[in-house]
Formats: structure tokens, sequence, C-alpha cells
């Protein structure tokens, strides 16, 4: 969080030394330690939330995207199965026509054979 060198930690360790008096200075010390571990706490954990966060964000583009392509694919297989459906109709209208008595198809059967329908 905060760098410091040895020469600016014992500089200011002499100034509060003169400042605060040499009574005051292991109680100081230690209230100035315990709020520089809640402090390093408090950035820690303001960190781990924010990547967790993060993820989190991550997480729902990654999951709109999906979607999106779970739709393109739902949109394609609709489209092919449509066209399925269209030529299987065709398909099954082509053979009743060609089975009903008197269609093109009996007619040159007869031609081939000989015989009038």
């Amino acid at each position: 969080m905060f760098e410091s060198s040895f020469l600016e930690m014992l500089v200011v360790g002499i100034v509060a030394l003169l400042v605060i008096g040499p009574e005051r200075l292991p109680e100081i010390a230690a209230k100035a330690g315990r709020m520089v571990a809640k402090a390093r706490a408090f950035v820690a954990n303001t960190r781990q939330d924010i990547e967790r966060e993060l993820q989190t964000e991550e997480m729902r583009r990654l999951l709109n995207k999906q979607e999106e392509e779970i739709r393109e694919l739902r949109d394609i297989m609709q489209q092919g199965t449509d066209k399925l459906g269209r030529e299987a109709r065709s398909a099954e209208n082509l053979m009743r026509n060609t089975m009903k008595p008197g269609a093109h198809g009996s007619h040159d059967a007869a031609k081939i054979s000989g015989k009038k329908p």
C-alpha cells in the first residue's frame, strides 16, 4: 500500500518521539499499528469485493453471449425444420398425384404396354 524506506521510518519515529514524548510513544505506536492493520484489511476486502464483482459481470456477459448463440441456433433449427416439413408435404403431394388413377404416370404406363387407359 504505502512504501517507505528505513530512513523515512526513522525520521517519522524521531519526530513522533519529540512530539508525543517517550511515555506515550508505545501506546500511540500500537494504536497506529492497529489502524494500519485495519486499513490494510479494508483495502484487501474491498479488492476482493471488486474482483468478485468483476467476475460476476464477466459471467453475466458470457451468459448473455451464450443465450444469444442459443437463440441463433434455435432459429436455424426452426428454419431447417420448416424447410424439411415443406419438402415432406411436397413429396407427399407428388406421391398422391402420381398414385391417382388417371394421373400422368398411368397414361405413360399404358402407352408403353400398348393398352388404352
